[in-house]
């Protein structure tokens, strides 16, 4: 064993360098090692921009998704009012209004706001809808009663609807649109509902 360590070391002894193939060997080295890092910090640089890019998708997803709208839609369902979400389906129940039986709904605005209703040929059956301050009434029933006419005194005649759609616009102080969202009223084998859709 001892031999194979001599022959070792003269084969070391054998090799030998110039001082200029040093300078090439210790020049290329450098440069590898100056490339190794640059592609490291290029590739923190890409993570770090790709993590920023991230987050900041992620802020302003869930900042749209958990705003607070500007209308806020009640409906009633009993005795209590709740709270419409965006793309959920609550049953209504039948409620005594100025106009009859039907059902109501509620709407509240942020301070300085203010909602209307869009009148165009998106609404659906709009005519079974009507409108008192804050609250909507839905009279899918129709109606046709003596107790209400029109200015020329001729009976109000509305007819039976199972599903109306509203479109309405919240416009802030200055009278720029800021919201505008769609409700979908529904009767489905006797059960009434709502949907909110934002547009």
């Amino acid at each position: 064993m001892e031999k194979k360590l001599e022959n070792i070391s003269k084969l070391a002894d054998d090799i030998v360098l110039t001082e200029q193939n040093e300078r090439k060997l210790f020049i290329a080295y450098k440069k590898r090692i100056e490339s190794q890092r640059r592609k490291k910090v290029l590739m923190r640089g890409y993570y770090r921009v790709a993590v920023v890019a991230l987050a900041m998708m992620i802020m302003f997803s869930v900042n749209y998704y958990l705003q607070s709208p500007d209308l806020v839609v009640y409906a009633a369902t009993g005795d209590k009012m709740v709270q419409l979400r965006l793309n959920e389906r609550v049953n209504l129940e039948k409620q005594r209004t100025p106009l009859g039986y039907g059902y109501v709904l509620e709407m509240s605005v942020e301070e300085g706001s203010r909602y209307y209703t869009i009148e165009n040929e998106q609404n659906l059956n709009a005519d079974n809808i009507f409108r008192n301050g804050n609250k909507i009434f839905w009279m899918p029933d129709g109606m046709n009663s003596i107790n209400f006419r029109d200015q020329d005194g001729n009976v109000i005649k509305i007819p039976e609807t199972d599903s109306s759609t509203l479109n309405i616009e919240v416009c802030n102080y200055d009278g720029k649109m800021v919201e505008r969202i769609t409700l979908i009223l529904e009767r489905r084998d006797g059960q009434c509902s709502v949907e909110m859709l934002k547009k």
